[in-house]
Parts: structure tokens; C-alpha cells; sequence
């Protein structure tokens, strides 16, 4: 005898399976539950690395137990990139205590660059790392893991066209 909750089980991931299929993969990023998304070491592509960096910067949670709660909705969601970088970061973002952020659009051209209150300078992934600890309160994948690989290559690809070393006298 089959239970609700049991159907449930079997019939959510063939609608993902769908979903994920009829979009080409974009539904997936923006409505996977948040958590734990674990990036896989072998792409086919490097559109593919970057679509998994999006699905990492909208649903990953680094293992924070930190709390927001996103324009009209009803309750609160642990924390993800995606809870200050507001639409994949392609517009300008908030922090959930209102300071305003500069679209990520072209942030990939903009390193490494110099941090004068850090006396360091800074590359991309040293960013992602610091945005993970301060910003999210979590877990930052390790500089060589294939999370930050997809994540590089994901910000990276919406940074397409922009002007790379203006950093640079």
C-alpha cells in the first residue's frame, strides 16, 4: 500500500528530471532547494561547469545556520550567494542588513586586484572564499575543488565581454 508521502517520493524527482529537461537546465537554478549542491569533478563543457556554478550561487548553503528572508516571502531561508547577489548577481544586490552591492557583471575581469585594507591582493577565488565566511557564515569550498572551479567559471561567464586588467596602472 502506497502512502501520500511515498508518492510524493517517487513523483518530485521525475518533475525535477522533467523540468530540468524541457528548460535546458535553467529551472534548476532558481528553484532547486537550498542546501548542499555538490558539483561533480567531470563536465562536459565549460558551459557546463558554469550552469553547475549557477545552480552552487543560487541553492548552496555552505553548511550555514544563518537565517534571511527574500522580498515577499513568508518565512526565512538559510543563506546562499543568491541572498545578496540577487538574480544570479546580473543586478545590483542587498544584504539583508540594506547595504547595497555592485552587480556581479563583469567582477571576474576585475581580479586579482589590490585590497589596501587588507595589504593583499586579492584573486577571485580568495573573494568567493571571504563572501562564504563573512557574508554567509559558512563553509568555503577549497580553492582547487570542483564547487569553486564552477563557481569561477560561472562568474566568469556573466563577466563575458567585459574588459579585463583596468585594475592594472
Amino acid at each position: 500500500m502506497f502512502h501520500l508521502k511515498d508518492l510524493s517520493k517517487m513523483f518530485i524527482p521525475a518533475l525535477w528530471i522533467s523540468a530540468l529537461a524541457l528548460s535546458g537546465g535553467q529551472a534548476f537554478a532558481a528553484s532547486a532547494p537550498a542546501g548542499k549542491f555538490t558539483a561533480t569533478a567531470k563536465v562536459s563543457s565549460i558551459d557546463e561547469a558554469a550552469a553547475q556554478g549557477a545552480q552552487i550561487f543560487a541553492n548552496d548553503t555552505f553548511g550555514t545556520k544563518q537565517t534571511w528572508v527574500p522580498v515577499n516571502a513568508f518565512s526565512s531561508h538559510l543563506m546562499t550567494c543568491a541572498a545578496c547577489h540577487t538574480d544570479g548577481g546580473k543586478v545590483e544586490g542587498v544584504t539583508p542588513s540594506g547595504a547595497h552591492l555592485p552587480s556581479l557583471i563583469g567582477a571576474a575581469a576585475k581580479y586579482p586586484k589590490f585590497k589596501a585594507k587588507k595589504h593583499a591582493v586579492y584573486t577571485l577565488e580568495r573573494q568567493i572564499v571571504h563572501c562564504v565566511r563573512a557574508g554567509i557564515i559558512g563553509k568555503p569550498p577549497a580553492y582547487n575543488s570542483p564547487e569553486m572551479i564552477d563557481l569561477v567559471a560561472y562568474l566568469t561567464q556573466i563577466s563575458k565581454g567585459a574588459t579585463m586588467g583596468q585594475q592594472f596602472k
